[in-house]
């Protein structure tokens, strides 16, 4: 049997009194609440459907498309990124109405496919390619995979708190009449697997493009996408992103490639709508590239352009958006996005912690707060000694260590204020947020 207790204490909430900031709590139900995702009806994923954890490719893929809401656990690292160039890498397919959430350390490796499909969350795990090459590299040509695909009409879609990196082809491509996007706190970058920047015919580090071909009419009144938050990090050389048709928002994003290939940042494409404010742009190559002038508008404001060289000029009024945005100013967005503990990619903390066997796994249940009157008691179903210990936002250890055997329950401390409930055991570590009194 496997404990439940997550690990390591690196990705917990609880930050010691050295340091102010804490990482996020999300939850397993949150809609998408920003941009484009939030419209349409909003996006929800699997909130309210089954439950399971996985912990193999295999697993991850049955139960992605399955049919039905399911909220998928993702445990550990799994996957095969393949070959570079050959379109091996394992393919995780989504259906309808489904949450892919990563633990602490979740990794993915291959290429996740949202085809067609509607309501799709995925949050906090990184997601890795096998390094971006060009047609001449490999046997695929063409069949180059992303590392995430939506294509195809996929609708209402919520990719948050990832690191995105490597894709055989794109980081994550949104084509063919796909709408109602948004990317948040989400980075993207390129590693020594992808062909380097200036190698002829070999490398692609070309991160995000919006629209596939100018011919594609379809996409007209499609592809409506909002990038807040997402930062463009080291070998990126261009397509941050590049667009054609749709209305799409980048927003509060951080640009800091240090591609020595860099062609551009932002591109309007054939008949993009952009809307560009409060980024920040630090040593990028053409911030905004206006490319053939055949776009509907490009509206930039409030920008930082800090040692940058080429285009940082709009060019008419484009769209207005449906939903607001809560803004940083330009200047602080830098130390925002790109905090290790707080800021884009898998830095979430989760409040609610039980890990779901998914049928024929043999998981135990991770321990548990139960509330009985102004009681609360920590249960430990678990099949290991569990030890725990409450502490104050601040630092201040409220208890003394309370120490668990499988089956056995006990009182916590309850007193005003937010509280970190910290855990360990033989298999790792965890830390939880505890209701405010």
């Amino acid at each position: 049997m496997v404990s439940t207790i997550r690990a390591p204490f690196a990705a917990s909430l609880f930050l010691l009194a050295t340091s102010a900031a804490f990482a996020v709590t999300a939850s397993k139900s949150d809609a998408a609440k920003d941009g484009w995702a939030s419209q349409n009806g909003g996006t929800t994923g699997g909130a309210g459907g089954t439950e399971v954890t996985v912990t193999t490719i295999a697993d991850l893929q049955k139960y992605a498309k399955m049919s039905g809401k399911y909220i998928i656990w993702v445990k550990g690292s799994m996957g095969s990124y393949g070959v570079r160039g050959n379109a091996t890498e394992d393919v995780i397919t989504l259906s309808d109405n489904k949450s892919i959430l990563g633990l602490p350390g979740a990794h993915v490796n291959g290429n996740i496919m949202i085809d067609g499909v509607k309501n799709v969350i995925l949050r906090n795990f990184a997601m890795e390619g096998p390094g971006a090459c060009d047609n001449s590299c490999g046997t695929a040509a063409e069949g180059r995979k992303d590392a995430i695909s939506i294509v195809n009409g996929a609708t209402n879609v919520w990719l948050d708190h990832m690191d995105i990196y490597d894709g055989e082809d794109g980081n994550t491509d949104i084509t063919k009449t796909s709408n109602y996007v948004t990317v948040s706190w989400v980075k993207f970058h390129y590693t020594s697997n992808s062909y380097a920047s200036g190698t002829s015919g070999y490398s692609h580090r070309f991160c995000n493009l919006i629209g596939s071909d100018d011919t594609y009419t379809a996409d007209v009144g499609k592809l409506k996408v909002t990038f807040y938050k997402t930062w463009w990090g080291e070998g990126v050389a261009e397509r941050m992103p590049r667009a054609r048709f749709g209305q799409i928002h980048v927003a509060n994003c951080l640009f800091t490639s240090t591609d020595p290939g860099q062609s551009h940042c932002v591109r309007a494409g054939f008949k993009a709508d952009l809307l560009i404010e409060s980024n920040a742009f630090i040593g990028q190559n053409k911030p905004i590239d206006l490319y053939n002038n055949d776009f509907t508008a490009v509206t930039q404001r409030n920008n930082l352009f800090s040692n940058c060289s080429g285009n940082t000029a709009g060019s008419g009024t484009s769209f207005t958006p449906p939903y607001t945005l809560t803004l940083t100013a330009a200047a602080a967005l830098q130390a925002e996005v790109s905090n290790a503990s707080t800021g884009a990619g898998p830095t979430l903390t989760w409040a609610t912690t039980g890990i779901i066997p998914a049928p024929g796994q043999l998981i135990s249940y991770a321990p548990r707060v139960e509330r009985l009157g102004a009681r609360e008691i920590l249960a430990n179903p678990s099949e290991s000694t569990v030890t725990a210990t409450v502490w104050s936002s601040t630092g201040r250890k409220l208890s003394k260590d309370i120490v668990l055997q499988p089956g056995a329950s006990a009182d916590l401390p309850v007193v005003p204020g937010m509280r970190i409930l910290k855990l360990s055991s033989a298999q790792g570590q965890e830390s939880r947020v505890l209701s405010l009194r």
